[in-house]
């Protein structure tokens, strides 16, 4: 399974890969490959098909609980194994705390469909974003973010009040964890131009928000001041707690993309740390 031509935007919300369903994924496609099996044996030994292996594997659905047991018996894991990968089939079938931001009636999300970035985000132990244009999202004020709405292709009044919920949300969670994860983010010389254009009380309050977020610990945030490595992209690497790899975020007009594969993602976090060396810190 190459996971680094895994595009998930073009899923519906109940489909798209959640961390546990990730985790639970990783767990079984590391399992089998150990055994030197594919996705067509390991389902015929279980009574399943190829296809939903492959699924499984790759986090586009829910496991049911006996399919992961299945799994954990055909794969002869430790009862303390089998115990935790049955716990995370469990959580891949819980909904998700991104659901209520999401309109089913309408089939269309007020925010990315990016629900694996939402809850990784949540618990990742470290964060690494670049954004050459707009303030990145841990950064913004929801007056900013109204601003970044006006600015943008038209949309219904309901979505952009629940974009603006999920940054809240966002926002607060991440705030208030006690584990202080490590945040390091490069902002762009067009954002900081941006930001210096809106109306006074607008940039005023990003600035005080920038400030109090360089201020933490844990913390780091950066402007770029010359020429830089990454002229042209904004990323995110995300590197999730419990031992699973990092992956690289892209956000697009026409949806997200998730990266995986270890070789592309080094090179994302090379790329990050070239234009660090452009940079000066706030």
């Amino acid at each position: 399974m190459d996971m680094s031509k895994s595009l998930w935007d073009t899923r519906s919300m109940a489909d798209q890969p959640t961390l546990a369903r990730r985790a639970l994924g990783l767990a079984f496609t590391r399992l089998r490959i150990k055994r030197h099996m594919t996705p067509a044996q390991v389902g015929a030994a279980i009574g399943v098909s190829r296809q939903t292996i492959g699924r499984i594997e790759e986090g586009s659905q829910a496991t049911h609980i006996l399919k992961a047991q299945a799994l954990c018996d055909f794969f002869e894991v430790s009862p303390e194994e089998k115990s935790r990968l049955c716990d995370l089939a469990t959580r891949g079938n819980e909904k998700g705390w991104w659901e209520p931001y999401f309109d089913k009636g309408r089939g269309t999300a007020a925010a990315p469909k990016t629900p694996l970035f939402l809850e990784t985000e949540r618990s990742a132990i470290r964060t690494w974003g670049i954004e050459t244009e707009v303030i990145p999202g841990p950064l913004q004020t929801l007056e900013f973010l109204r601003e970044l709405q006006a600015a943008g292709l038209p949309i219904l009044e309901d979505d952009a009040a629940a974009a603006q919920g999920l940054r809240a949300h966002r926002q607060k969670s991440n705030d208030e964890r006690p584990d202080n994860p490590e945040m390091e983010l490069i902002i762009g010389q067009a954002a900081i131009y941006y930001l210096n254009q809106l109306r006074d009380e607008v940039r005023d309050g990003q600035w005080a928000r920038i400030r109090e977020m360089a201020a933490r610990p844990n913390v780091t945030i950066r402007v770029l001041n010359r020429l830089h490595a990454a002229t042209a992209n904004s990323f995110t690497i995300l590197t999730p707690a419990d031992e699973l790899p990092p992956f690289v975020y892209l956000d697009a007009v026409d949806g997200c993309r998730y990266i995986e594969d270890p070789d592309v993602v080094s090179l994302y976090e090379r790329t990050f740390v070239a234009a660090r060396e452009s940079t000066e810190i706030i």
